[in-house]
């Protein structure tokens, strides 16, 4: 409906109640206006609030989130760890034919020559705690408690990990290392390290201590994941958050570049995977891809790199943010060069059995055969820069405790 105001018109003679009554219309129109603009933008001003208010908490929401997936890792890694061991002691007198994945894993609760003691991002706690700002956009007293409440113990699990010696490593990291390089000298195959290890470590008290306490560990994991688990639907609630708004956050907050289409990706790429070790793809018009991957192996015995250059292809398709791979198992190649490593003279029976153990082409091209066999077909999603020369992959992994993870990959055109 249009409204329309009549205004005064100035010069003319009015009679003292018309000048009354065209003035009240003009203070009326001028009110209405100044109404309409400062409620406009206060409304606006509202809305914008509140909007930061539902992002800061779903960023804080996730924060719980990732960390219970952290936890709920550690705990299956623990339990996994256990069982292999117990498996190892249990049948202790066959040590010598037990699976080689089985005393690995076993092995893996005895001590590391990685230790990370980061086991949480914090910088969303950062930004929580950056000032009254970020709780006075929260506007929710309950909200900002849960919150201390989950970061205050989250430093204490921490603190658990890290320094209590009921978590630490019965084996120190500079014994473990000391015991891999004696061991490897001696004989570099993995399940010769296993069991020389497991036949000298699991008779000390020290570590049948810390096998027997690995019960209590993956309690204390499973328990603070499971009280975590239940802040973050208590908080959901409280911002009325539902799955599938937080879901939507997490998926444009770690995106970014525009929808891809196929013309996009026709071409050749290339992805870093650690230093020299590279990966070309080439997308064709046809929908089909071929990868190049190219991987250096160092050892401690011998100097320079063993190169292996493994190819696959397969078919492609993109569906609106998603990228599928359609893998081809039969296409399968391995090439292994060695050209470009040196060793001692004494070395050379060493350097030829770790060759003939770990880099038969024909047995690397199986078992890229047999990947490909049981992936099949993998989806991405994807999404590419204004440039065009750099795209993301993103793929959504779930482990068998029902976990989720995301990784990112990032490609760039190849001049290749």
């Amino acid at each position: 409906m249009n409204i329309k105001f009549k205004m005064p018109k100035f010069g003319r003679k009015l009679t003292g109640g018309g000048f009354l009554k065209e003035l009240l219309l003009t203070i009326l129109a001028t009110t209405i206006s100044i109404v309409l603009t400062f409620g406009t933008a206060h409304f606006l001003d509202l809305r914008q609030a509140d909007q930061a208010r539902r992002q800061t908490a779903m960023m804080l929401i996730h924060d719980i989130d990732e960390s219970v997936a952290v936890l709920d890792r550690l705990a299956e890694g623990e339990e996994k760890q256990k069982s292999a061991i117990q498996y190892v002691i249990d049948h202790f007198d066959q040590i010598e034919s037990l699976p080689e994945d089985t005393l690995l894993t076993a092995v893996s609760m005895l001590g590391t020559t990685f230790l990370d003691g980061n086991y949480f991002d914090d910088s969303k706690e950062k930004v929580f705690n950056s000032g009254q700002e970020t709780w006075k956009n929260l506007d929710d007293v309950s909200f900002v408690d849960n919150m201390e409440s989950f970061y205050e113990g989250r430093h204490y699990v921490e603190t658990m990990l890290t320094q209590s010696p009921h978590f630490k490593y019965p084996m120190s990291q500079e014994e473990y290392y000391d015991r891999v390089v004696q061991i490897h000298t001696s004989d570099p195959s993995p399940r010769a390290f296993c069991i020389t290890l497991l036949k000298e470590k699991l008779s000390d008290p020290k570590i049948k201590y810390y096998i027997d306490y690995s019960s209590y560990r993956a309690r204390f994991l499973r328990q603070y994941a499971q009280s975590w688990k239940r802040l973050s639907n208590r908080n959901k609630f409280i911002m009325n958050i539902d799955d599938e708004e937080l879901a939507e956050y997490i998926k444009k907050s770690q995106r970014s570049g525009r929808t891809v289409s196929k013309s996009d990706i026709i071409g050749h790429w290339e992805y870093e995977v650690s230093g020299k070790d590279m990966q070309y793809y080439d997308f064709t018009k046809s929908g089909t891809f071929s990868m190049k991957s190219i991987s250096h192996y160092a050892n401690p015995f011998y100097s320079g790199d063993i190169i292996v250059t493994s190819t696959y292809g397969g078919k492609w398709d993109i569906n609106g943010d998603s990228l599928t791979l359609n893998f081809s198992p039969a296409t399968a190649k391995t090439k292994v060069d060695r050209s470009g490593v040196t060793y001692r003279a004494e070395m050379r029976d060493s350097f030829e059995t770790f060759i003939s153990r770990h880099f038969q082409e024909d047995q690397l091209a199986e078992m890229g055969r047999k990947q490909l066999e049981s992936v099949k077909k993998i989806t991405y999603a994807i999404s590419i820069n204004k440039a065009g020369d750099k795209f993301e992959l993103g793929h959504r992994v779930t482990d068998d405790s029902g976990n989720e993870s995301e990784n990112y990959f990032y490609f760039k055109r190849s001049k290749k």
